[in-house]
């Protein structure tokens, strides 16, 4: 309308805008009746699992700010990660697609995201600045995560203690990128994806931070041997190992203590988008890439094995306008996140988005359409429904550039939408289960999409390494 001024005629150019206004404010579905567009940030916790938050149920304080949130918007209960490990999951996160139906399939590093619209260049379309800071190597700009971004930083200073490869950045110092991006562009609206590392292992929280919680294991407290391996069956896992930490009691408070180290600056994070959004409103939607093993049938502080609760279910919190402050039981996934933002923002939902838009459902108290929600760990796939989830498992035959065929075995299990859940000992009960969803799963996997292989690192990183003293 910035010509509107030259318009001779002001009752056609008072038509033009009343039209204008109805035709912004019907998009909005009820997200904003100003027609001033919000800002939008999506918040990604890595290695959080829903169980260990308070609003969740979790009998500790481990996150305040988080909980704060859930207070004003919803809460997702049975939220479930796209799969257990970080690329993946944050891939299904940004173009709504399933694990097998993009390209970074369920490998973290080796592969890339190619060929799918990501929710950012959904925004960055509409005319929103796009902006991210990630503090985990396996959303590097090199993997894909960057398109659409107009501001993409993956500026990792620090490697893991027990892996000199893994470079990462812990929630302060990305929250300090984050804060001075925002105070600069506050005026204008804006799609921020901001991912904190923590709590991801090794659980080495700040010095101010750790021992704030202690977690009591009683009787089932036990120490664990160091594996040589990286994945953790039956003891602690190399990358995981801290120097005296042997009891599982241990590493379940410092896992604790990280969570309320990143709570912090997620804090801190939603005060400054608030502060510096003007008068528009803002959208934010908090959700975590999976979950963490915390010794459920013995495996112990890792994830990337199994597509079960303990790392399959995941905080997903949204808060915006229009929205009432409730807690939703429905089964919800990584793939809703995208077409529940953009429909709250007045945008088109894609027709071929894998998820739904959440917003109409919450807006009006209905129910979403019965389905389920698929987790995907590549050797084995969950389908999880609301009090239940079907297993298919020894998925040897996993695709790399063709798909393959799959002959699974399946398996079905009662789950209370937290961290309890056992196999249906029940013959009739679990083959009606099973056969309910084994058809729609078997089609799930073969829609198997080519993986696409990721470009070599920079050069920059052997400097790096070179100068962390990893490198001679």
């Amino acid at each position: 309308m910035s010509r509107s001024h030259r318009v001779t005629l002001s009752l056609l150019a008072s038509v033009f805008v009343v039209v204008s206004a109805a035709i912004f404010v019907t998009g909005m579905g009820a997200c904003q009746p100003s027609g001033v567009r919000p800002n939008v940030v999506l918040i990604t916790m890595d290695t959080l699992r829903a169980d260990y938050l308070s609003s969740y149920g979790f009998s500790h304080p481990t996150s305040p700010n988080l909980d704060a949130l859930g207070a004003q918007g919803v809460i997702f209960e049975r939220a479930i990660a796209a799969s257990s490990t970080t690329s993946p999951s944050h891939a299904s996160i940004l173009t709504s697609r399933h694990t097998r139906e993009h390209s970074v399939g369920f490998y973290s590093g080796p592969t890339a995201l190619e060929g799918l619209r990501t929710l950012a260049e959904h925004f960055r379309d509409a005319g929103y600045e796009t902006a991210a800071f990630v503090g985990n190597i396996n959303l590097e700009a090199r993997l894909g995560f960057a398109r659409g971004f107009d501001h993409f930083d993956d500026d990792l200073p620090s490697v893991e203690a027990n892996r000199p490869l893994q470079y990462e950045r812990i929630a302060e110092h990305t929250y300090e990128r984050a804060r001075a991006w925002i105070a600069q562009h506050g005026d204008e609206p804006f799609f921020l994806w901001v991912h904190f590392q923590d709590p991801h292992g090794p659980y080495d929280p700040p010095p101010d931070h750790l021992g704030r919680i202690r977690v009591e294991d009683g009787a089932s407290d036990r120490e664990l041997p160091v594996l040589e391996k990286q994945d953790g069956p039956g003891g602690i896992p190399r990358y995981q190992a801290l120097d005296g930490v042997r009891h599982s009691s241990q590493y379940r408070s410092r896992y604790a203590d990280e969570i309320l180290y990143a709570d912090a600056f997620l804090g801190a994070l939603i005060e400054s988008v608030d502060t510096h959004s003007s008068s528009r409103e803002t959208i934010v939607l908090l959700t975590a890439d999976h979950g963490e093993a915390m010794g459920e049938n013995d495996v112990w502080f890792s994830h990337f094995l199994h597509s079960t609760p303990q790392l399959a279910h995941v905080p997903m919190i949204l808060r915006a306008p229009g929205i009432e402050p409730a807690r939703r039981p429905e089964p919800v996934g990584h793939v809703d996140v995208l077409p529940t933002l953009l429909e709250l923002a007045g945008l088109e939902v894609p027709e071929d988005a894998r998820g739904i838009a959440l917003g109409p459902h919450l807006r009006d108290g209905s129910a979403p359409p019965d389905r389920f929600v698929i987790c995907d760990a590549g050797e084995e796939v969950s389908a999880y429904r609301s009090d239940s989830f079907v297993r298919a498992v020894e998925l040897k035959e996993v695709w790399r550039e063709n798909p393959s065929p799959l002959d699974p075995k399946w398996a079905a299990y009662t789950w209370d939408g937290r961290g309890n859940w056992e196999r249906i000992t029940e013959d009739s009960d679990e083959n009606r289960l099973i056969t309910r969803d084994m058809k729609a799963m078997s089609r799930y996997f073969s829609s198997a999409q080519p993986m696409v292989g990721a470009p070599e690192a920079e050069p920059e990183h052997e400097e790096r390494l070179r100068a962390l003293g990893y490198v001679e």
